[in-house]
């Protein structure tokens, strides 16, 4: 064998055994994320004296306005009650939305008489659009918020002009951009978006580009 061949064979023998080597070399340990601490509790936030009172008197507040109108126009008349930001809320039924307001309005020991705020909100996951009214008397120094709902199709319910004149405008609105009906309204016409527009644009499903 000659000296060039015999460097070949140790060559070749070399690059074969290079495996062998390596596979007898420790594996590269694996990096593994810590396991990171369990976020800690937060305790429950304590309320003060004044707080607790101030819910309390707001929740009795409720029960009185619920016990009242339950007693004047039934229990069916009535889909909701609750506190929100510690005012008493009612849902009415549409069918009872205009005579119990008229009633809250009206009535010499409640003169709910000053519509504070009047607004729409549409709630497409639950079907409904939501109308809300929140109401001042002035001589008890009280707020209550009463609120309507009705299918977003072929939304409808009564309005509220004849109890308070300056509802005219907020139905209009509301009318306009959230596409509710209010059923005795003098002039339901829209009074922000042009004649001809399409569409209500407070709709949470509403697409300006439908109007391209």
């Amino acid at each position: 064998m000659t000296e060039a061949n015999e460097n070949k064979q140790t060559t070749t023998a070399d690059t074969e055994a290079a495996p062998v080597e390596a596979a007898d070399k420790p594996a590269a340990p694996v990096k593994t994320a810590a396991a990171k601490p369990a976020a800690a509790a937060k305790p429950p936030v304590e309320e003060s004296p004044e707080t607790i009172a101030k819910r309390a008197e707001a929740q009795k507040r409720l029960d009185e306005m619920k016990a009242i109108l339950e007693d004047k126009f039934g229990e069916g008349a009535l889909e909701e009650t609750g506190l929100q930001k510690f005012q008493p809320t009612l849902v009415i039924k549409p069918e009872y939305w205009l005579p119990v307001v008229t009633y809250l309005a009206h009535d010499e020991s409640l003169t709910f008489n000053y519509p504070e705020c009047f607004a729409g909100t549409d709630y497409p996951a639950k079907g409904f659009i939501e109308v809300a009214l929140y109401l001042y008397s002035m001589s008890n120094g009280r707020f209550i918020t009463v609120k309507v709902r009705t299918p977003r199709d072929n939304a409808e319910v009564d309005s509220l002009c004849s109890v308070f004149e300056g509802a005219n405008w907020e139905e209009r609105e509301i009318y306009d951009l959230l596409g509710v009906n209010f059923k005795g309204h003098p002039n339901l016409v829209r009074i922000m978006m042009d004649d001809d527009y399409k569409g209500h644009p407070l709709r949470k499903d509403f697409s300006v580009w439908e109007q391209q």
